[in-house]
């Protein structure tokens, strides 16, 4: 079966190298490029002393050669010491024990192989028959994140990442050999629960025969098949594979280049600007911060003009400038720099004809939040094995909060303030109960608030331990970036392990009913014995309403509502 790529797959087919074989001598083969030892191998111990030096440029680094150290970047930006005079190297600054000194064998400079390969982020094989030693950089990273439009499998390795695709039916399976790697202690499976991406999984892969070989294999797991892109950094060690969330636009097989044809600067407000791309068609869009130097960046994935290099001079206190340039190495890809003076928040909104990148800041003061306590009167929601009852810790932590939201001069409002429910419905009555959570939506939507969080403790049937930690729900689509930035802050304050951020399998009303972006956060299991001794203290119900209320100002800072700030000041300006 075959379906639409998102833009261009930029890598190389997987090469395979053959060892040479020791005809000539022993033998360094680094990420799969063989070449002759310049002098003997030494057994010592436990390991191998050879001279490397010169097989580093196969993984990208750079080396440096002082009277008293050996200097080596990696390509990831690793920097390594080591010692000439103890047997001792650092990486990034943490010291590590070596077996000895480098050793002098003629003009060459041996090292330990095993103790250099785990400074390196390598793993290293040795093959006494062959003399052959080999070199294969670790998968130093495997994610499967929910972001704002899409889902991203990320694979990190110490050095460039060759690698090739292929499809599987049946169920439908997605998978990419990576070429000349080794798997670090990382996790090996992802789920992604109620979505036809179920999880990715990762591990090593026998191919013998055809071609002959091990690879190390991602697997993303499908119940249909979908639009995916593959993208590597310019650096080569990362691999983004992407997918759309399950309601997102998707790249249609037959997508409309588009064509760019102009691009000018509008100060809004004294707090809103906009860059705005004239743009013929739809454009598919993504975007990101940088922050040293401040800048924004744009990528229009569909752009059939390749217009070169063009400039924009702003005279702007925060926005300096803008240009566009042709992605390089990615035909029909378009990049507009927006550098900063500061760092500021960002939204890309795109309209017939005109696509504006609004960059500004939402001002805190005027943000409308309402925090929905879940559970309340006999509905007690979970009840841990102790007696916790979730309704309590709901409250307990929406009501810090709601403190903590008011001394920042925001206007907030709890959903219920007390025990009791926020309209009385008779226990069992499902019409009464929808209508309970249907009010908690019409008192956050007749307020016209900007944001709605609704608190819950997450628990599995029987108080079973299979699962813990804390996670964030979504319904709506608007409300993924909300969702992201929530569970971010949320995770880093709780330190409770990252459940994810989950689109809800079911309809729920609180995230369905309310017209502005929504989410339910679960901060912890009460069916764990550990989350539910942490529920039930004081101070970690304080860390659970810092990390909720660091969540709403991440989304805010970040631009998540700068959409309706430029709403809001074009009204106010058209009046």
């Amino acid at each position: 079966m075959k379906f639409s790529f998102w833009g261009v797959v930029t890598a190389a087919g997987i090469w395979l190298a053959a060892g040479v074989g020791g005809l000539w001598g022993d033998t360094i083969v680094v990420a799969g490029h063989p070449m002759e030892s310049p002098a003997r191998f030494v057994v010592a111990g436990d390991d191998i002393l050879a001279p490397l030096l010169p097989a580093l440029k196969h993984l990208g680094a750079r080396y440096e050669l002082t009277p008293e150290a050996i200097g080596i970047t990696t390509q990831t930006g690793a920097e390594i010491v080591i010692s000439r005079k103890r047997g001792e190297a650092t990486r990034d600054g943490m010291v590590r024990d070596l077996p000895g000194p480098p050793q002098g064998e003629g003009e060459e400079t041996l090292l330990p192989a095993r103790a250099l390969g785990s400074l390196l982020g390598c793993a290293v094989r040795w093959e006494e028959e062959s003399r052959t030693l080999y070199f294969y950089p670790w998968v130093r990273r495997f994610t499967l994140e929910t972001l704002r439009d899409r889902y991203r499998v990320t694979v990190k390795a110490e050095g460039s990442i060759k690698y090739e695709t292929g499809e599987l039916g049946d169920p439908p399976r997605l998978f990419v050999d990576l070429a000349d790697m080794d798997l670090a202690q990382i996790p090996s499976e992802l789920e992604m629960a109620d979505s036809y991406l179920k999880g990715a999984r990762i591990h090593q892969h026998s191919r013998v025969p055809d071609p002959e070989g091990e690879v190390t294999r991602v697997v993303v797991d499908l119940t249909e098949w979908r639009p995916y892109r593959i993208r590597q950094s310019e650096d080569g060690c990362t691999l983004e594979i992407e997918f759309p969330l399950p309601d997102a636009m998707e790249l249609p097989l037959d997508v409309e280049p588009v064509v760019m044809t102009g691009i000018e600067f509008e100060r809004i407000s004294a707090r809103l600007a906009a860059v705005k791309l004239s743009i013929m068609g739809t454009p598919f869009c993504t975007a990101e911060r940088l922050e040293d130097p401040p800048l924004v960046l744009v990528t229009v994935a569909n752009a059939e003009n390749q217009i070169g290099f063009v400039e924009l001079k702003v005279e702007d206190e925060v926005v300096l400038g803008a240009c566009v340039v042709p992605a390089p190495g990615q035909p029909g890809t378009m990049r507009v720099a927006i550098p900063l003076a500061e760092s500021v928040g960002y939204a890309v909104v795109t309209e017939p004809g005109e696509t504006r990148v609004l960059l500004g800041r939402f001002p805190l003061a005027e943000l409308t939040v309402v925090v929905d306590a879940g559970h309340g009167g006999h509905d007690t929601g979970a009840i841990g094995r102790t007696g916790l009852e979730e309704k309590e810790v709901n409250l307990a932590i929406a009501r810090r909060v709601y403190e903590l939201l008011q001394g920042m001069g925001v206007k907030v409002r709890l959903t219920r303030v007390d025990d009791n429910p926020v309209r009385p419905w008779s226990r069992g009555n499902r019409v009464q109960q929808r209508r309970e959570l249907l009010a908690r939506c019409e008192m956050a939507n007749k307020m016209e608030a900007d944001l709605f969080v609704s608190v819950h403790a997450n628990a599995r049937a029987r108080n079973s331990e299979e699962r813990r930690g804390t996670e964030t729900y979504y319904r709506k689509e608007d409300s993924a970036a909300f969702a992201w930035a929530m569970q971010k802050e949320l995770v880093r304050a709780c330190g409770l392990p990252d459940g994810g951020v989950l689109r809800h399998p079911k309809s729920i009303i609180v995230l369905r009913a309310t017209e502005m972006p929504s989410v339910l956060v679960e901060v912890g299991y009460l069916s764990h014995p550990e989350d539910e001794a942490k529920l039930a203290t004081r101070e970690f119900r304080e860390r659970a309403a810092q990390g909720i209320l660091n969540g709403i100002k991440r989304y805010v800072e970040e631009g998540g509502l700068l959409p309706k700030l430029a709403r809001r000041e074009r009204a106010g300006a058209a009046r």
